[in-house]
């Protein structure tokens, strides 16, 4: 009886992890297929235990979006304030790819993003 508790536990667990994997797949995928550009700024980095996770702000259609994405750069700190490219799903805003490679400072762009411009002195 205990073995067969066991084996449905981990079966469990090896489903959940292909799931992830499953998820994370659809939602990268969807990205490419509907994929737009806009500007962000990486407004903070919350740390945890053993990981962290960055967070952004960023408009699309006017309407302002706070949003995370995975983990945080390395050398964060250098990188808060700072604006970046941003890739997000036309179909769900909520799903974005940030790509930390590519820092915007031109001024004008930015405020085309919908940025104000105390938002970029800040």
């Amino acid at each position: 009886m205990k073995n067969n508790i066991n084996k449905f536990i981990l079966l469990i667990m090896v489903f959940g992890l292909i799931s992830l994997f499953i998820k994370g797949h659809l939602r990268s995928k969807e990205i490419q297929e509907n994929k737009k550009l806009t500007i962000c700024k990486f407004t903070f980095c919350k740390t945890f235990p053993k990981t962290t996770e960055s967070f952004f702000k960023y408009n699309v259609n006017n309407k302002q979006y706070r949003n995370s994405y995975g983990r945080c750069p390395d050398n964060y700190d250098e990188k808060i304030n700072k604006f970046f490219i941003i890739y997000y799903s036309s179909k769900d805003p909520n799903k974005i790819i940030v790509d930390f490679s590519k820092q915007i400072t031109d001024t004008t762009a930015i405020l085309k993003a919908g940025f104000t411009r105390e938002e970029i002195g800040s």
